[in-house]
C-alpha cells in the first residue's frame, strides 16, 4: 500500500509540473466569471492616460476611477463568423488620480476589432465637491502599433481629459 501512495503522489507532482510548464496554470479559480487569457493567445497592450479636472481646469487629487468592464466587439467576414461578436467582460479595476489630477491605466487585452473601456469617476473625499461622472474610451484594431506580426499585435495609447462638474 505504501508503494502505491508514493507512486500516486510522485505521478501527481510530475503531472502538475508538466501542466504548469505548458501554461495550464493560467486558468481562473471557481467563481470568476470571465475567460482567462491563456498561454498562446494573441494579445495587445492598451494604455489610457488622462487628467481629471474641475470646471476651472484645475487637476483634482484623489479621484477614484473604476473600470468595471471592457466591451469586446469582433466583426465577422466572409470566411469567419464569430460565435459571440459582442462580449462584456468584468475588470473591476480601481485607480486614483495623482496630486495634479493625472492617471494612467494599462491593460493587456485580446486582439479584437474594437474594445471599449468603461470608466467611472468619483470624488470619495469626506465632503465630495464634484458630481459622479463616466465615460467610455474606445480602441480599434487600426490603433495598434509596433506589433511583431505573430502573437503580439502591438500597443495603443489614448489620452483623455475628464471634467467633473461641481456639486450643487
Amino acid at each position: 500500500m505504501k508503494i502505491n501512495r508514493k507512486l500516486i503522489k510522485g505521478t501527481n507532482w510530475a503531472l502538475g509540473a508538466l501542466l504548469s510548464a505548458l501554461g495550464f496554470s493560467s486558468c481562473l479559480p471557481d467563481g470568476i466569471d470571465r475567460t482567462p487569457m491563456e498561454y498562446g493567445v494573441p494579445y495587445a497592450k492598451y494604455k489610457i492616460m488622462g487628467k481629471v479636472i474641475d470646471e476651472e481646469g484645475k487637476g483634482l487629487d484623489g479621484i477614484r476611477i473604476t473600470i468595471p468592464n471592457v466591451e469586446l466587439i469582433e466583426k465577422g467576414s466572409s470566411t469567419y463568423i464569430p460565435s459571440n461578436p459582442y462580449v462584456k467582460y468584468p475588470l473591476n479595476d480601481t485607480l486614483y488620480t495623482q496630486n495634479d489630477g493625472r492617471f494612467e491605466y494599462e491593460h493587456d487585452g485580446a486582439n479584437v476589432d474594437s474594445l471599449k473601456y468603461n470608466f467611472k469617476f468619483e470624488d470619495i473625499s469626506e465632503n465630495p465637491k464634484t458630481e459622479i461622472d463616466s465615460t467610455t474610451v474606445s480602441f480599434s484594431h487600426s490603433d495598434l502599433k509596433n506589433g511583431n506580426g505573430k502573437w503580439y499585435f502591438g500597443q495603443a495609447t489614448k489620452e483623455i481629459t475628464m471634467e467633473l462638474k461641481s456639486r450643487k
